[in-house]
């Protein structure tokens, strides 16, 4: 059987932040179930992909999920791997108040390049908590609260809740693609042509920056 004819979705996730907060261990713990101790800086963007079933809703998606650089001279590369987004994982350092004090940066720049997209907040490295840490998880619920974001705090080290962040980002992405209906009354199959309409000017502007 064909594997792509079961899959119910097909999703695009971009991981954003500050670099350093972990978004590669991250995304290396939830596609291969364990950490790596070493990790270089992600330079530019790095692209993994999984096919898995939503424990709450049982729809077979494929994940395919953007690692971004956080370095502020990869911002203009950045662009370009929203176009046609459907979710967005936001991460910080709950050991880095820096990390947490930027995530306004990272908002502006979230609402310059995607229209009505899902995002998660997730607060990482939660098993360095009892020594370490600094932002309060108080503080990141409140933000996430702020602008309608999902939220958790999480661990790539020990796996803490690594896996339903994704999970519930799927879910709330499924959501809004149910939700997006055609004039007949039938549910659209994708939310690609819905942004990439909502987006088209938008996309045609950031290609005449980065190519001048």
């Amino acid at each position: 059987m064909n594997i792509k004819s079961t899959i119910d979705n097909t999703l695009k996730i971009v991981i954003v932040g500050e670099s350093g907060v972990g978004k590669t261990n991250f995304l290396f713990r939830f596609i291969e179930g364990k950490y790596c101790k070493i990790v270089e800086p992600t330079l530019g963007t790095d692209f993994k992909s999984k096919i898995c079933t939503l424990p709450k809703s049982r729809k077979k998606v494929k994940m395919n999920l953007w690692d971004t650089a956080g370095q502020e001279r990869y911002m203009s590369l950045n662009k370009f791997f929203f176009q046609r987004v459907q979710g967005i994982m936001l991460m910080y350092d709950i050991t880095n108040r820096d990390s947490f004090e930027r995530l306004p940066k990272w908002v502006k720049f979230i609402n310059e390049q995607a229209f009505n997209v899902p995002v998660i907040l997730i607060g990482n490295k939660i098993d360095d908590e009892s020594e370490n840490r600094i932002v309060r998880k108080e503080e990141g619920n409140n933000f996430a609260k702020q602008y309608g974001y999902l939220f958790y705090e999480a661990s790539a080290l020990n796996g803490k809740n690594v896996n339903n962040a994704f999970y519930s980002l799927c879910e709330s992405c499924i959501s809004k693609l149910e939700e997006s209906v055609v004039l007949n009354g039938s549910v659209s199959n994708s939310l690609v042509d819905y942004f990439s309409i909502s987006n088209k000017e938008k996309e045609k502007k950031t290609k005449k920056e980065y190519c001048c």
